[in-house]
């Protein structure tokens, strides 16, 4: 089993995902009002797991990102 770690959008928790139960990931976005009342749009990705059918974690990485951990994971030779 190989493992990324990802980081909650909603509380900065550390998510780890099974890169092998990945079913896909995309990239989101929902407005959130600041300390000045202006709303200001913030982005994440969704990453949907096939092993829980619950539309998916939010995470703060970029598809970018998590494709980079992807494959550093892949090089990494297990022991």
């Amino acid at each position: 089993m190989k493992l990324i770690k990802l980081t909650s959008h909603s509380d900065n928790s550390p998510i780890y995902i099974n890169i092998d139960e990945i079913g896909h990931f995309n990239e989101g976005e929902v407005s959130k009002m600041n300390s000045n009342g202006v709303f200001k749009p913030e982005k994440f990705t969704t990453v949907g797991v096939t092993t829980h059918n619950n539309g998916g974690f939010r995470v703060k990485e970029t598809p970018e990102e998590i494709i980079e951990k992807i494959r550093n994971a892949n090089s990494t030779r297990i022991l």
